[in-house]
């Protein structure tokens, strides 16, 4: 792992070196076609999930419902997206 590239994420205290690792073993469903995958996709590869794959992303769902212009709402979305598979990731293979 490239520790210093990641020393940020690994300062808060919910992730730390523990969590970057489990980040790398972790996959993300968010990539695609689009705005929103690209945004995703983006936000995952730069924390360092381990493999980006193809995967839906509901934008309506995911995006509120005051947000009208396209970019906007596929912004939040493809972020949010990301941060739920960052979650997971983080989730996984952790002591409970």
């Amino acid at each position: 792992m490239q520790g210093a590239r990641w020393v940020r994420q690994m300062l808060v205290a919910e992730i730390g070196e523990a969590g970057q690792a489990r980040l790398a073993k972790g996959t993300a469903r968010v990539a695609g076609e689009g705005l929103a995958h690209e945004i995703g996709m983006a936000y995952a590869l730069r924390a360092d999930i381990g493999r980006v794959v193809p995967g839906p992303i509901d934008e309506a769902r995911l995006a509120p419902a005051f947000l009208r212009a396209p970019a906007a709402r596929a912004m939040v979305a493809g972020s949010r997206a990301a941060l739920s598979a960052l979650r997971s990731a983080l989730e996984d293979g952790k002591e409970r």
